[in-house]
Formats: structure tokens, sequence, C-alpha cells
């Protein structure tokens, strides 16, 4: 009995040994690899399928299935918040840098040859103040633009003569020097200057009516002067300047002579170096004058200063121009 029972536990070892061997072998075909299941404990999807299923699923030449398995591990890594969303690379267009459109070419200027700007060019001239030139400050009396006899300024002012003040009155005072009121205040600015500079300065002749002008010419045929001489000299009455109001005769107090010499004074020197800041100019320019054929066809006179404003007073002084020559550009 005992071997028997001996025999049948031997038969049952090995029936039970042969079935553990089967067991064992299937069970290793299916079973998953220590490689595969390196990362187990920190790679939650593994954890799921308890086993790296894509490199399972590759290892066994199932790529089709591998290739989802990818694509779905990598959407629950993003949906677990485990990783960022790959941002696919953008090519980067380098910004278009707009092209400059060419300016257009300007359109040449047309210049009428009879305007002021074409005349000044002709003579080789910059192009002249934008004026009107039949405003009261571009008066232009001279032999051949007389003004009628009834002329008067629309008012008159009366200034100190030394620059000792500057009121400006506008009652008759023959102790004061007449002008014409337009020009008053600039006449005081260009006499204070002066004196501001430590020179002497006289206002002696501005305003002159007609019943005047007549008397010095008269004075001066008397005397024994041609009519054309004494027209240098004196102007003609309906002629002078001085019957506008806008011009004086500025000295230095000290000065007694009315003459050319009057230039070489320091105050000469100050007054025609400044005179165009104060709208003045040296109306009888040594150049221009002299005699009855001269251009302005008055003599030389460094003391007669003419107001025509601070633009035209520069254009004619920059340019060696006088008043006769600037009036030639406008008419």
């Amino acid at each position: 009995m005992n071997v028997k029972k001996r025999v049948r536990e031997l038969i049952g070892g090995i029936a039970f040994a042969i079935i553990f061997a089967v067991f064992g072998y299937w069970s290793c075909k299916v079973a998953v690899h220590s490689s595969d299941t390196a990362n187990y404990e920190t790679n939650a999807f593994n954890r799921e399928y308890g086993y790296d299923r894509v490199s399972y699923l590759r290892n066994h030449g199932r790529l089709e299935e591998a290739e989802a398995a990818q694509e779905a591990y990598d959407l629950w890594m993003i949906d677990e918040g485990l990783v960022e969303p790959e941002v696919p690379e953008t090519e980067i267009v380098p910004e278009a840098v707009p092209v400059a459109e060419s300016a257009p070419e300007p359109t040449p200027e047309v210049i009428d040859p009879n305007s002021p700007k074409g005349r000044a060019l002709a003579k080789g001239l910059p192009a002249p103040p934008e004026i009107d030139i039949n405003d009261w400050q571009y008066i232009l009396v001279n032999p051949t633009h007389e003004l009628e006899s009834t002329y008067e300024p629309p008012q008159l002012a009366y200034l100190n003569m030394t620059g000792d003040d500057t009121d400006i009155r506008y009652d008759y005072d023959g102790n004061r020097q007449m002008v014409d009121s337009r020009i008053a205040q600039p006449l005081v600015d260009f006499a204070q200057g002066c004196k501001a500079a430590g020179l002497p300065v006289y206002l002696s002749s501005g305003y002159r009516a007609y019943t005047e002008q007549s008397y010095l010419f008269n004075r001066k045929l008397n005397q024994g002067y041609s009519y054309d001489v004494a027209k240098t000299i004196v102007a003609y009455p309906g002629t002078s300047e001085h019957q506008t109001g806008m011009c004086c005769d500025i000295t230095d107090y000290y000065h007694e002579l009315k003459d050319e010499s009057l230039a070489q004074t320091e105050t000469y020197k100050w007054l025609s170096e400044h005179c165009t800041e104060y709208g003045f100019v040296v109306r009888y320019p040594e150049d221009k004058s002299g005699s009855a054929d001269s251009i302005t066809g008055v003599i030389y006179e460094p003391w007669h200063f003419r107001y025509v404003g601070v633009d035209v007073a520069k254009y004619l002084t920059e340019n060696n121009l006088c008043l006769e020559e600037f009036w030639e550009l406008y008419v």
C-alpha cells in the first residue's frame, strides 16, 4: 500500500510539475518584462495599463497600434496637466519693410518775369518782401513822383529833439520835432538806442509843409544857385520827402555842420549800422546820390533817415538798393 501510495504521489507531483511548467511558460510569454516596467512607479499612464504598453506593442511588431497608443499617451499627459502641449514652431517671416514711395518730382515754379520776384531774379537779387508797394510806409517822393501841395500826414506827432524824454505828444509844440505819428515810436526807439550807446543825437528836421519847402527852395535860388543845382540841395516843393513826415534828419548834437563831414562822426556810424533794426534806411546813400543825374537826384545826405519798415529796410541795405531801385521791382 505504501508503495502504491508513493507511486500515486510521485505521478501526481510529476503532473503538477508539468502543469506548473506549462503555466509558467505561458505566463512568461505574455508577462511584462522588467525593462518595460522600469518607470512603473513614476508613469501614471503605465500604471493604468500595468505596463509600458507602447514599448510592448513596438517590441511585438504591432507598430500601428504602438503609434496609436503613443498618441493616446501624449494626449492623456496633456489632459492631466503633466506636460505642456507642444507649440508647433512657426516660421518667422521677416516683417515687410514698406517701400518708401518716391517723392513726386516738384513742379517747377513758374515765375512771372513782370512780377517783383521775376524782376529781382533778372537783376541777380533775392526775392523781395511780399508787400503792397502802395502802403503808406513805401510812399515814393522825388523829382519824378510829386506830392500834391495839399498833402499832409494823417496825424502829426511831436518828439523831444535830443531824446532826453520819450514822450510822444500830439498837440502842436514848436519846440519839438514833427513827424508822421505812424513812425513816432520807431524813431523814439532809434534815438534812444543811439543815446544808450553813449552817443549824442539830435532830431533836426522831420515834417515840412509844402509852404515851408517852397520857402527853403526859393532861398537857395536867391543865394545864386541855378534851378537845377538848387533842386539837388533843397527839393523842389512837392518833391521833398520831408512833406510826407516819413523821414527825419538825425545828427550829432555837437556837430553843427549838416554836410558830408557828418559821416565821420561816431553818431552817424552807429545810426547807419543800426538803422535797419528800427525800420530806417539812409535814404540818399553816397553811391546813389550826388547830382540831378544820380538815381535819387539828390546830394549825398548822411543825415537823412527814412522809415520803410524793418523787412524792407533790411532788404534795401543788404542788397545796396535805394528806394527808387526798390520801387522798380514792383511797378
